[in-house]
């Protein structure tokens, strides 16, 4: 019997958790979108509509804004030579990418030989992320 209320109260606890994280997660939205319009009237209040970083002084108030562009390259058409630029006016750095197969990454700890694991375990940090639920639907 003891194990029933157990399995019951476990199930409320879960039941009544994913509820709260259903009505925090609707607040942060909520949220989220108001910040971006204070964010936004506030720079233009500021007359700040230009790219970069400025701190303001406005009564007791200190306040940095940032207004940065994100630039991003169109890969195919980049490297399609539709386009040619000289190298005097080419902004476009080329750079080299390491990625961890995280699948393989296991196994190899797992099965290789002794001086590869300890050479694995020296070039790979491993730590915890940061956990997340996501509620898909409520059925």
């Amino acid at each position: 019997m003891q194990e029933l209320d157990n399995s019951n109260e476990q199930e409320r606890f879960f039941v009544d958790s994913v509820k709260e994280l259903e009505k925090v997660n609707r607040q942060l939205t909520k949220l989220t979108l108001r910040k971006e319009e204070l964010t936004q009237q506030i720079i233009g209040t500021l007359d700040h509509e230009h790219e970069g970083q400025k701190t303001y002084q406005y009564g007791s108030w200190r306040l940095e804004v940032k207004t940065p562009f994100v630039y991003s390259l169109d890969k195919k058409k980049y490297e399609s030579g539709d386009f040619p630029l000289p190298k005097n006016f080419n902004p476009v750095k080329e750079s080299v990418s390491y990625a961890i197969d995280k699948r393989l990454c296991e196994q190899y700890m797992q099965e290789a030989p002794k001086e590869v694991r300890d050479a694995l375990a020296e070039l790979i940090d491993k730590r915890p992320g940061k956990a997340g639920i996501t509620i898909k639907e409520r059925v």
